[in-house]
This record gives C-alpha cells, sequence and structure tokens, in this order.
C-alpha cells in the first residue's frame, strides 16, 4: 500500500505490475475469513440474451471497464479498457483530506457468457502483496433470460494482508461494506437511461464525468 499526497498526479502502476499476487492467495479463503454477496435488481428488460443498448449491456460494458465505484469514493487506475486478464488495476483511495492510498489487485478472469438460463458479464481480481487485504472479487452483472431481472453484485472473500490492517481490521471492515454499497448505488445509477455513459465499447475516451476510471499512458496527464 502506498501512501499519495492528494495533489500525487501517477500514482506509480508499473511497480504493482511487477509484485506477486498476495502469499496463499490462489488457496482461497480459510476458516474465519469474510465471504460477502453484496447484490442489488437493478432492472428488468425484455426476456432473451441482453439488448445491445438494455441495462445488462450497459452494465456489463460499465464493469469491464472498471466504472464500478463513485469517483467521490474511489478511482481506478488502468492501462487499458476494457480489462483483460493479467491486468494490474490500480485503486486510489481518499483517505482523510490531503491523503490518498494507493494499492492494487490483478485480473484472472473476465466472462460474458450464458449458461443455465443466465447470461453474465464482468471479471474477478486478486489482490497484490501490498494490498491492505488478502482476498478475491468478482464484479458482476447478471440477467435472467426468462424473466428478463438484471441484477448487479459484487461477492469477495477476504483477511487483513497486511499488519495496518490487522491492527485496525474493524475500520478496514467498515471501509469494505461501504465501498460495496456505494458501487451498488453506482451501479443502479448507470442502470437508468439518463445516467447510461455515452461510451463506445472498448473506446479509451471518457467523456462523462460518471465514467472515473483513469487510463496511464506515457503521453498523458490527468
Amino acid at each position: 500500500m502506498n501512501w499519495l499526497l492528494e495533489w500525487t498526479r501517477e500514482p506509480d502502476l508499473t511497480a504493482w505490475e511487477q509484485r506477486p499476487l498476495t502469499a496463499d492467495v490462489e488457496l482461497g479463503p480459510k476458516p474465519g475469513d469474510k465471504q460477502d454477496n453484496h447484490e442489488r435488481i437493478v432492472g428488468v428488460e425484455a426476456p432473451g440474451q441482453p439488448d445491445p443498448t438494455g441495462i445488462a449491456r450497459r452494465l456489463g460494458d460499465a464493469i469491464l471497464r472498471f466504472d464500478v465505484f463513485p469517483p467521490e469514493l474511489l478511482t481506478g487506475v488502468l492501462r487499458r479498457q476494457p480489462v483483460e486478464i493479467g491486468d494490474t488495476v490500480g485503486l486510489r483511495y481518499p483517505f482523510v483530506p490531503g491523503i490518498h492510498l494507493f494499492f492494487a489487485a490483478r485480473v484472472i478472469a473476465c466472462f460474458d457468457e450464458t449458461a443455465n438460463g443466465l447470461w453474465r458479464c464482468g471479471f474477478t481480481y486478486r489482490t497484490i502483496e501490498g494490498h491492505p487485504a488478502c482476498g478475491e472479487e468478482d464484479f458482476v452483472v447478471e440477467k435472467e433470460l426468462a424473466t428478463g431481472q438484471v441484477k448487479a453484485a459484487l461477492r469477495s472473500w477476504s483477511r487483513p494482508g497486511i499488519l495496518i490492517a490487522k491492527l485496525t481490521y474493524p475500520i478496514m471492515r467498515a471501509l469494505q461494506v461501504r465501498a460495496a454499497g456505494a458501487a451498488l448505488d453506482h451501479l443502479q445509477r448507470l442502470a437508468e437511461p439518463a445516467e447510461a455513459p455515452a461510451l463506445v465499447r472498448g473506446s479509451t475516451f471518457l467523456p462523462r464525468r460518471n465514467v472515473r476510471t483513469r487510463l496511464l499512458r506515457s503521453d498523458a496527464s490527468w
């Protein structure tokens, strides 16, 4: 975990890209680890596969470009959009006025698939060594093909990954729960037609304020 001054413009994602995953994260949860399933029905569209401009597809595209959290709470730092397996996803969190935290996770799976009457789209990442937590999280939107019901979900398991997180675990846990609730609120807003991001899928141009993932390029500043 890095401590940043608020006006630091470019966190060092390169250093995180060179780090391994958190030790033993690939073994999965241990007894006593927190396992969360935050989900919400965010709308309904016509039964069948997702409409190209409908709720499910909009949220799937948003998740794959990591437009998951409200910008005032957490900012993602990426090399490209949509994310792909092996990508490192940086997360910048305003901890206290003037001080931000920066940490990262690595994408281990991406999916856009239909099985057993359910379409699902999103990705999974695991924490990188130095992340406050040790764990894994799924960011997903699901559509029931028979009913058209669309659900957004964040599903995860975690435990403290570094000493400061162990010493302040009640605070860390409260921040985790708060972030999950804020993410569902944000995705709910994106599900509404008036709030749908004006972004061509796969584009690196971010014209709307609520698309808060930042792309790192050698010739860019932000």
